[in-house]
């Protein structure tokens, strides 16, 4: 697919010089004209972010009618992950905001949509058992598969197999929904392990001979 220069989506705005234009410098004066444009929209909507999830951070999201302050958090979040894809830094800041906005509001702790927001802030973080830990004393996450199966992913991802399979069983005995999608990441992880022991077990009586 061709690729049509900067300079032949522009050139209405160009207006011809007696001496003609130099290409290279209109489409670098185009190249800035639209980066300029890009930075200002990019400032506008984080500016309108922030505005809709402050009402949050300030807790009083009740005075100000507003429902539903995750819905601006989430819509934040996928902004600022398209937008600035890169910027991983920013983007765990704004996890974290969230967290410390939305945790103390009790009708957030077992919606699947504030979970994920939290599963995904802690696979961020150094340590993530801790913050899993910290969720669950919090009461968050307790209903929600997707919250047992992050916190056992983490801790086999930490060799940590016995703490991995201790949450799956926790969150079954919970009945975390959906518990068939729970259900079925503990037989997968049942397989892992016994491929793993067995694997083991193969290397020790391979050094033995």
């Amino acid at each position: 697919m061709e690729v049509t220069p900067l300079w032949e989506r522009s050139k209405e705005n160009a207006a011809p010089l007696e001496r003609g234009r130099s290409v290279v410098a209109l489409e670098r004066s185009m190249a800035a004209m639209e980066s300029e444009e890009d930075r200002r929209e990019q400032s506008r909507l984080s500016e309108h972010y922030e505005r809709l999830v402050r009402t949050s951070e300030a807790l009083d999201y009740e005075a100000s009618g507003d429902d539903d302050p995750l819905i601006h958090w989430l819509s934040y979040i996928k902004y600022h992950q398209d937008a600035f894809p890169s910027d991983t830094h920013s983007q765990f800041l704004l996890f974290e905001r969230c967290l410390r906005a939305l945790s103390p509001i009790q009708k957030y702790a077992n919606d699947p949509r504030f979970v994920r927001v939290c599963c995904m802030y802690a696979d961020k973080t150094d340590r993530p058992l801790e913050v899993f830990q910290h969720l669950h004393q919090q009461r968050i996450g307790s209903d929600i598969a997707v919250f047992w199966m992050a916190w056992a992913f983490k801790a086999e991802q930490q060799q940590n197999y016995q703490f991995a399979e201790k949450i799956l069983d926790k969150g079954i005995r919970k009945k975390a929904q959906p518990l068939k999608l729970l259900l079925q990441r503990h037989k997968q992880f049942q397989r892992r392990m016994t491929r793993h022991w067995l694997n083991a077990t193969q290397a020790e009586e391979e050094n033995e001979d």
